[in-house]
């Protein structure tokens, strides 16, 4: 996580979608395949309901090598920048970012999946489409395909009436469990070790409580904290109760030397703690959680060499039934204004996809839609129509009436 500049602005409230009866036929998935990670051409196949589309997606030569030449110094532009190393270079900005998202919609919707994709829109009878993206080849995978822009409807998939999810290639199932009546359970874990850059977990703790509250105060949430979090208390905390939603406030990093994701704890001293992605998941997974949040830097980017080594991607291809994560740094306030319309939506039994939507929608209005932060949360779930909770029709007045 980082504090890289400061902003506030007015909350603006998204509009709410129902609640989707749509069974899991109706989720386009679109799967790069290759069984060379080094070969120049893989294949593109997009399913819906019973319908298959493929097509060839080229990473090198031609009108696609082009497009991926730009795409790549874009992200690596980004990465610099956020990382204090763009000196003189600044972030992707409107009619860049559209640019950006023009090539990586391009290559995602090619000839016949690009017309599956137009039909699938068309078929959805609330005008939003559930769209799975899974790539087997790590470099691939690791682009901000959130972004995404389609020229014709001049608009952001993730923002306007896609939504867009992330999933990664697995023999191991999602847990499933059934949906809970009671209210929603947080934890939020917070870790701020020594020499480690300041991330104002106290602070971030009290705004989830206070942008909570009136979730809290209509009996649809809870939320607790484990401050300044060693790996053997969450394990404790995680194994004495169930909770449905783990927060998770700190830095998280990439070691380019093991090729792993990790996060840092706290060692008991204040010193910090390394914990990879699997010690991680060891933590956290079978423990009857339905969401891990993870408000940590790079913590959804995927390993260089095996993308299932990134912290979100380990978590989900273990069988966590979903994972928010960050592919940039993010600021604290763009955070904590996601994860507070994400709660709220997920807390009224709308379904994962829909809610990190609104979120967007949400963070795109309260930080500029010109800006870069509504696509830096990132969502990898198994199925985009999953709930955390059944639909609470009645109580949903109740809820908004106190916000």
């Amino acid at each position: 996580m980082s504090t890289r500049r400061a902003a506030s602005s007015p909350r603006s409230r998204p509009s709410a979608r129902p609640p989707s009866d749509a069974g899991p036929g109706d989720v386009l998935e679109l799967f790069v395949l290759s069984s060379d990670p080094a070969a120049e051409s893989a294949t593109l196949l997009a399913s819906f309901r019973n319908a298959r589309a493929v097509a060839p997606f080229p990473r090198r030569g031609g009108e696609a090598g082009a497009r991926w030449q730009r795409i790549i110094r874009a992200h690596e532009r980004t990465l610099a920048v956020l990382e204090g190393r763009g000196r003189g270079r600044t972030l992707p900005r409107g009619r860049e970012l559209r640019a950006w998202g023009r090539d990586l919609f391009e290559l995602l919707f090619p000839g016949d999946v690009r017309r599956l994709y137009d039909v699938a829109r068309s078929l959805q009878p609330d005008g939003v489409l559930d769209l799975v993206f899974t790539s087997m080849i790590d470099w691939v995978a690791d682009k901000p395909w959130e972004l995404a822009y389609d020229p014709v409807r001049r608009s952001h998939l993730a923002t306007s009436d896609v939504n867009f999810v992330r999933n990664v290639f697995t023999a191991v199932p999602a847990e499933v469990r059934s949906r809970r009546r009671e209210r929603l359970r947080i934890l939020v874990a917070t870790a701020e070790p020594e020499g480690a850059a300041p991330v104002a977990a106290r602070e971030e703790a009290a705004l989830v409580r206070r942008g909570f509250r009136p979730l809290v105060d209509a009996g649809l949430a809870s939320v607790s904290v484990v401050a300044r979090a060693t790996p053997e208390a969450l394990h404790r905390r995680l194994s004495d109760q169930a909770v449905d939603v783990l927060h998770y406030i700190g830095h998280g990093s990439y070691d380019d030397d093991a090729r792993e994701g990790c996060l840092f704890l706290e060692d008991g001293r204040g010193r910090p703690r390394a914990v990879d992605a699997a010690a991680f998941r060891q933590i956290v997974g079978r423990r009857g959680t339905d969401l891990v949040f993870l408000n940590a830097c790079e913590s959804g980017r995927g390993g260089r060499v095996d993308f299932n080594r990134g912290m979100a991607p380990a978590l989900v291809a273990a069988g966590v039934p979903a994972v928010v994560a960050n592919q940039y740094a993010v600021l604290d306030t763009a955070a904590t204004t996601f994860a507070r319309e994400l709660y709220a939506a997920l807390a009224l039994g709308r379904g994962l996809g829909d809610a990190a939507r609104e979120a967007r929608v949400a963070l795109a209005h309260s930080m500029g839609t010109a800006a870069l932060d509504w696509a830096v949360p990132v969502l990898f779930a198994r199925d985009p129509g999953a709930t955390l909770r059944p639909p609470l029709r009645g109580r949903r007045a109740k809820a908004r009436a106190r916000r």
